[in-house]
């Protein structure tokens, strides 16, 4: 799953958005985030997309042609970002196997997380955008 993860995230952040991702070495802190649960033959994973506010504004600049977000606005936008993240990564995981059944959930807004440490990741990606680092990972 984090193969399929990493090629969706990189992906998005390339194609749809047209910035160039580098892997990052530390966390930061003070992120805006989403939950989302893949599940795989309903075993069910739980995925967090972390993001800076600062990068989520690169992303709604993309996509919505506006920046500077209020709070209701980075709630849908990190929602919508973790749908399409992970939702990339379900269609890459479906082509690769065909014999399996995938579904996602519906993102939830996680709304300031301070420390990725609080969300106590069993694996995680790290990426730069424009100096300004975000997390996707799993519990």
């Amino acid at each position: 799953m984090i193969s399929a993860i990493n090629s969706a995230t990189k992906s998005f952040c390339t194609d749809i958005i047209g910035l160039e991702t580098k892997q990052a070495k530390y966390p930061e802190k003070n992120f805006y985030g989403a939950a989302i649960a893949p599940f795989e033959n309903k075993a069910e994973t739980q995925w967090y997309l972390l993001f800076k506010k600062d990068t989520l504004n690169e992303f709604s600049k993309a996509l919505l042609f506006e920046d500077n977000l209020n709070e209701d606005d980075l709630d849908d936008l990190v929602k919508e970002v973790a749908n399409m993240i992970v939702g990339s990564a379900k269609v890459i995981l479906e082509e690769e196997n065909s014999n399996l059944t995938y579904k996602l959930s519906t993102p939830d807004f996680l709304g300031h997380v301070p420390n990725v440490e609080l969300l106590k990741l069993e694996e995680f990606l790290l990426y730069k955008i424009k100096n300004r680092t975000f997390v996707v990972g799993r519990t």
